[in-house]
């Protein structure tokens, strides 16, 4: 662990496992139901072909379509499920690193506390986001994936004088002049 001269505060919040996240079972039904439906279209573009083959073509084609649109969403969900992420606070910074399970790899972002000017912050269940804005950079933190913690990120950044500006709430949003 980390050791600050000053005595300064740190937490670190790691993302849930991707099955426990917001939604996923939900969804897995959902593509589930979808794929049923689409075999019995499939089944009934089959039944129509000799009477109509342009309608059993179509109707094949529409499925088919489905299909593989619920099939890259199955697949967005498997890589979500994959990435882990971790945000560090601390008293002058913010650090958020992904680490992609599906394609091996790893990323880190970092802000300073002090150069933000505003957090933008979304707070919708399951897409829960906030954007830290400073003159250089913009930071994106996905707070979905962490569940209940998130709110910890909230109260830390805001214990420290950031501005949260909250979308839900339309509370105004600061200028920000880039020098």
């Amino acid at each position: 662990m980390a050791q600050y001269p000053t005595g300064g505060i740190k937490i670190t919040l790691v993302s849930d496992p991707g099955i426990r996240r917001v939604g996923t079972g939900p969804l897995w039904a959902a593509i589930g139901v979808g794929l049923a439906f689409s075999m019995l279209w499939l089944i009934v573009a089959a039944g129509v072909l000799p009477h109509n083959f342009y309608w059993s073509i179509i109707m094949a084609s529409a499925a088919c379509a489905f299909s593989t649109l619920l099939i890259y969403t199955g697949y967005s969900i498997i890589r979500d499920q994959k990435r882990r992420f971790t945000l560090e606070l601390t008293d002058c910074e913010a650090v958020l690193t992904v680490v992609d399970g599906m394609h091996h790899r790893k990323a880190t972002q970092m802000v300073l506390i002090d150069d933000i000017v505003y957090a933008e912050y979304y707070p919708y269940r399951d897409s829960a986001t906030i954007i830290l804005h400073t003159q250089y950079a913009r930071m994106e933190v996905p707070l979905w994936p962490m569940g209940d913690k998130s709110q910890d990120a909230l109260d830390f950044l805001a214990g420290r004088g950031v501005n949260i500006v909250n979308v839900q709430s339309d509370d105004p949003v600061p200028d920000m002049v880039i020098k």
